[in-house]
């Protein structure tokens, strides 16, 4: 029984790989790679050979292999990817999907058909870069996909079906060489640059397509016909350079996208007076209930005061509004992303009430000298005064400094921060080379400056070191334990000092790449007298050139530690023994002597791994009585005689070490030397002095003898009474210290 089961699961083995060819297995027919599905009957045009994929290709509705019939049903993606030897194509009446970026740079392709009713979708990059010179998309497809026809340098027609309901952004992109325009029954999708003079919109269409008319300079007119539904994104965006000066809304018109005007000359845009979602005021558009500005002229203010009504101003709203240099906005809320992009304001004042500003809103803002922030603001995007050249002052009331707020603001030299600020975001300050001071009237729970360096209110974090501030040698405060993301950036100064009690550097604080660039930092040297290595996020270095930068350490041991770890290695480590935190020596060691013994102390030196205390019987310091070492916690752990067997006591207290030393003569004057060492027997400190003791001799013998009765009567020796034990000298009682028992 058991050997049938056995052969029974091996030809269920042998069944299941043959299954698995059957199923998926890519074979050439007729020139063609295709991936046979055994269990659907069905054939995928897969990944072709470029060597195969030549000439004339027709793909037929199904293939036999081995005498099955498969469907050819979808096509891999990047079937024909860079095949450039194929001149055209004929796809089959069963094809349901194609592949995305399927004929990628087939610059020799000069025909594709797609036969109707078959795919639903022309998918992301399916013809990008291709040779072809016309194009019929099929009845049938909905939806084009981005970059489906982009840089095409031969195609000069593309036969758009009415079944094509929604044509993506830059679906159709850099065609140099189309001659007509691409639209349908309800969609206008693409205008050839090339075209000159006035132009009218036909009167089928429902949507003008994002970016339809980006970059027509030579269109001197365009009329948009009643029925027209939606306007959108970058839609009527003719440039800078457009002879355009006038556009006309009709009333239809419900939507109106982001950036979907633009034109150099472009004096008037009026809205039909039946329309009931647009209208104009003084040539801005508006929408009806005049409560957010759409689109102002680029030509059509010098100066201007918004009406109190208006309360949000949408994206690209005054986008390259190059004439505008001053603007009143009294009850604005909220400001759209690049609502201000290169604009020529010169004077800005944002309303109390303003309280949400988009990316980038006033990026680029080449004429913004200054600008105040009010409280009210509650978000802010990010780059919101990036590129504003001329700004040399801002004024902070709100609660974040948003990403890469001023990034790029090369003329910004002082900061006014008020007492809500509680968050400033990655690379706000970015390429600010110029700024020297921040200001903060009164601290808050979050921030304080000092002498014009941001930090943390407790000041145990830097903030902000700006790049141009006064001197050449950074020093930083004795409690700072923490350098913030940033908080270095883009400094050129010869000398950090960091605190004793520096802990973490955390991710790129001397600057990190944003939108591709930075300026490097420079530092000849870093101080670093802390005795252990900081915690690092990241990488804190980044843009420092470690190489060319002395990090300076207390000592060897340290600098080998240093040297050891990835993030530091880099640094040119030396070892200054200057940067160890030493005692007082003239009140280093405290001593403290009655008739038979002394007690040291002395305080906890950095860096130390052990101590020597060696006392002398002469000044000349010739003739030793022991040698003492104690480890870094200030712990006896050898003793090397010379004279007398003392007993001994040590007593650690915090930042310092005591040690009593017992077994000396009555009123005799000693020599003691102190040192203190680091791993690798590097001396530390040292110190010397002396003391004298008064008082009886301590016994210099002892025997060991016991009384487990308690009493003792007799010669020198050992007594232990209720387990303590006490020393026996000529009929006197004595504890371990010395201390004689009345």
């Amino acid at each position: 029984m058991r050997t049938k089961n056995l052969i029974g699961l091996l030809v269920l083995a042998v069944m299941l790989l043959k299954g698995t060819c059957v199923y998926a297995q890519k074979v050439l027919i007729d020139s063609v790679y295709y991936t046979l599905d055994g269990a659907t009957k069905t054939a995928e045009i897969a990944v072709q050979s470029t060597s195969t994929a030549v000439g004339d290709v027709v793909i037929n509705d199904s293939v036999t292999y081995e005498g099955v019939n498969y469907a050819v049903s979808k096509m891999a993606d990047g079937a024909f990817a860079e095949c450039n030897q194929l001149t055209s194509i004929t796809l089959p009446q069963t094809l349901r999907n194609l592949g995305q970026y399927a004929f990628l740079r087939c610059t020799n392709l000069t025909s594709c058909i797609i036969p109707d009713s078959t795919i639903t979708e022309i998918p992301f990059e399916a013809f990008w870069g291709a040779g072809l010179i016309e194009f019929r998309v099929p009845e049938g497809v909905t939806y084009i996909e981005q970059r489906s026809f982009e840089q095409m340098p031969n195609l000069q027609r593309v036969h758009l079906a009415n079944s094509v309901q929604s044509v993506s952004s830059w679906a159709f992109y850099i065609l140099d060489a189309l001659q007509d325009p691409i639209y349908n029954d309800s969609l206008f999708v693409l205008m050839p640059r090339s075209y000159s003079g006035a132009y009218t919109i036909p009167s089928s269409i429902k949507v003008i397509c994002n970016s339809a008319f980006y970059g027509c300079t030579k269109v001197t007119s365009l009329t948009i016909p009643e029925g027209v539904e939606r306007i959108e994104s970058l839609s009527l965006f003719f440039s800078l350079n457009s002879m355009v000066k006038t556009l006309h809304i009709p009333s239809t018109v419900n939507y109106i996208g982001p950036n979907a005007i633009c034109s150099g000359w472009l004096e008037t845009v009026t809205v039909a007076a039946d329309n009931q979602h647009y209208t104009t005021w003084n040539g801005l558009v508006c929408t009806k209930d005049m409560k957010t500005l759409v689109y102002c002229p680029d030509r059509k203010y010098v100066y201007t005061t918004l009406p109190e009504s208006i309360e949000h101003i949408a994206p690209y709203a005054f986008y390259v509004a190059s004439y505008l240099h001053k603007l009143e906005m009294p009850n604005v809320k909220t400001i759209g992303r690049y609502a201000f992009v290169q604009n020529s304001l010169e004077s800005l004042t944002l309303p109390a009430c303003l309280e949400e500003i988009g990316n980038e809103a006033f990026s680029e803002s080449y004429d913004l000298t200054s600008v105040t922030i009010p409280a009210s603001v509650t978000s802010i995007g990010e780059e919101v005064f990036s590129g504003s050249r001329k700004l040399s002052k801002a004024v902070i009331n709100n609660a974040i400094i948003g990403k890469g707020q001023f990034y790029n603001a090369t003329g910004l030299e002082t900061i006014e921060i008020g007492t809500n600020l509680r968050e400033i975001r990655a690379y706000a300050f970015q390429q600010c080379q110029k700024l020297w001071y921040v200001r903060m009237p009164e601290a808050n729970d979050y921030f304080r400056t000092i002498d014009g360096v941001l930090f943390s209110a407790d000041t145990t974090a830097l903030a902000l070191y700006p790049p141009k501030h006064d001197g050449e040698i950074i020093t930083l405060p004795e409690q700072t334990t923490t350098l913030r993301s940033g908080s270095l950036r883009g400094i050129d100064k010869d000398k950090l000092v960091l605190s004793r009690q520096t802990t973490l550097l955390e991710n790129e604080v001397f600057g990190g790449y944003f939108w591709g660039n930075d300026v490097t930092p420079v530092l000849d040297t870093i101080v670093a007298p802390m005795m252990a290595v900081p915690a690092t996020q990241g990488n804190p270095f980044n843009l420092l050139n470690q190489g060319q930068t002395v990090l300076l350490v207390p000592c060897d041991s340290l600098a080998a530690i240093y040297r050891a770890n990835n993030t530091w290695k880099g640094f040119a480590i030396q070892v200054d023994s200057t940067l160890l935190k030493q005692p007082d020596k003239e009140a280093a060691v405290a001593t403290q002597t009655d008739d038979h013994s002394v007690q040291f102390t002395w305080p906890a030196v950095e860096g130390a791994s052990y101590y020597t205390l060696i006392i002398w019987a002469n000044e000349e310091r010739t003739e030793k009585i022991c040698t003492l070492t104690f480890n870094s916690m200030g712990q006896l752990v050898e003793i090397n005689f010379s004279k007398h067997a003392p007993a001994r006591l040590a007593d650690n207290t915090a930042g310092s070490f005591s040690f009593r030393y017992n077994g000396l003569d009555e009123n005799t004057h000693y020599w003691y030397t102190m040192g203190a060492y680091d791993a690798q027997n590097t001396e530390l400190f040292q110190t010397s002095g002396s003391f004298a003791t008064l008082g009886a001799n301590m016994p210099t013998a002892i025997e060991e003898i016991s009384d487990e009765t308690g009493t003792f009567e007799g010669s020198n020796g050992k007594i232990l009474r209720n387990g303590q034990i006490y020393l026996m000298y000529e009929g006197r009682m004595y504890d371990v210290r010395g201390n004689q028992i009345k």
